[in-house]
């Protein structure tokens, strides 16, 4: 077998794009790249990485690798390679009806060919988030994995209109993947049926008492399921939360609710602020007066992942004079966090209007991240955060081959993340989006 020279690969590549197809090469070899290690916090220049079965099988110096013809060849001197993304907040199926099947392929299609191999959805329609979770898997459609969530919140929660939507053909707050939980729940019933719908782990979501948030998470620990949950579950406080054997806590600016319980609670000055001036101290000495510095500490021994979702808040509410509150301290709780040591991965929440590449930039632009730490919160952190830390998020042998290919260096300049020549998944290689 002669090895493959690069513009035959291109040629390839650029007709998977348009076939809307992937290209499997067997086994084969990356050569002459340079390697963006997550876990060491450096770059290892001029190395080769060997794909086997959909795995990365060797990683090893370049002059130390000798060509063969049993490798197809893909040269990429020069290039920077980056484990896949992993976006940890994202909504699929909130709504099939409205958010049909087509457009969610769409979507995840874009996702993927931009770097994105990865995402955790958090609650939706189960029903549907199988469905696409398997064709995935399996290859049938172009898109990151997908790994969901089943839902429990307060019995008050399931009035919600977003509720009544992912449980069409049944009732809200009655369906396995989206339960009420009320004092009389039994809760082995309960995580059993979520287990069920193939969810990857439980979201806990609104108006939970401290009492059932430690049952539920009690009983899904017997059961061997992930919990996941928003930073705060009025009339529920952070601290409770976090202490309650979560995995991850979403969301940065719901730690203000350690301080302020509820919404009528927050100071006034918050919600009357004029946005066409610069209120840049102002925040500052609000955030000071919060003394959430507590709920860090506790994050940190308790291994808390905070999922801050800065872009939600960057786009959805940062204009509103109402809202504003929440993109300011989003950016400083969230820079005051990762500055304490609490582990913080990479979740857009903008319900893919945006993906995690904006998040990332945010970390870097907004709350004083260097890009190396941005990227460990959207591959290693991440990966951790989904429970999915054996097989992916760092670039090891015997992991899944997920990787991303640069033209630029990402260290240098975190824009350069949008620059993808190529794009792997489980060892399948698709034109990336920059190139």
């Amino acid at each position: 077998m002669k090895l493959l020279k690069l513009t035959f690969l291109y040629a390839l590549l650029l007709f998977c794009q348009v076939a809307n197809a992937q290209l499997s090469l067997g086994n084969y070899a990356i050569e002459s790249v340079n390697i963006v290690d997550v876990e060491q916090g450096e770059i290892l220049y001029n190395y080769t990485i060997i794909i086997t079965d959909g795995k990365i099988s060797s990683l090893l110096p370049s002059s130390e690798y000798v060509a063969n013809d049993t490798l197809h060849a893909i040269r990429m001197k020069g290039k920077y390679v980056i484990p896949g993304l992993i976006d940890t907040h994202v909504h699929l199926a909130t709504n099939p009806t409205e958010e049909i099947r087509a457009n969610a392929e769409k979507t995840l299609h874009e996702m993927l060919l931009s770097g994105v191999t990865s995402v955790r959805d958090m609650a939706g329609d189960t029903r549907a988030l199988s469905s696409l979770s398997r064709d995935a898997l399996v290859g049938d459609i172009v898109s990151p994995d997908i790994y969901y969530s089943a839902l429990m919140a307060g019995t008050v929660f399931f009035s919600d209109p977003r509720t009544i939507a992912s449980a069409q053909g049944g009732e809200s707050g009655k369906m396995p993947y989206m339960r009420e939980i009320a004092d009389d729940t039994d809760l082995t019933l309960a995580v059993a049926e979520a287990r069920g719908t193939g969810a990857k782990g439980i979201k806990l979501y609104a108006n939970l008492t401290e009492s059932e948030i430690d049952g539920i998470g009690t009983e899904a620990a017997r059961q061997g399921i992930k919990v996941w949950a928003h930073a705060a579950l009025p009339p529920t406080k952070p601290s409770a939360v976090i202490g309650a054997g979560v995995v991850s806590v979403s969301h940065s600016p719901m730690l203000v609710h350690e301080k302020y319980p509820e919404k009528k609670d927050l100071p006034k000055s918050w919600l009357e602020q004029d946005l066409s001036k610069d209120n840049t101290a102002f925040w500052d000495k609000e955030y000071k007066k919060l003394g959430v510095e507590n709920l860090y500490e506790e994050m940190k021994q308790n291994g808390v992942i905070l999922d801050a979702t800065v872009s939600v808040y960057k786009h959805f509410v940062a204009g509103n004079q109402q809202q504003h509150w929440k993109y300011e301290m989003c950016k400083r709780i969230t820079e005051a966090a990762h500055k304490a040591g609490v582990t913080i991965s990479a979740g857009s929440d903008t319900d893919q209007a945006t993906f995690v590449q904006e998040e990332m930039k945010l970390l870097v632009n907004e709350c004083g991240f260097a890009p190396m730490e941005a990227i460990k919160a959207a591959t290693v952190y991440a990966a951790q955060a989904i429970a999915m830390e054996k097989s992916e998020g760092t670039l090891e042998e015997g992991k899944k081959a997920n990787l991303v290919i640069l033209n630029g260096n990402p260290i240098e300049n975190i824009n350069n993340i949008d620059q993808v020549v190529l794009v792997i998944k489980s060892g399948k290689l698709y034109t990336g989006k920059g190139a």
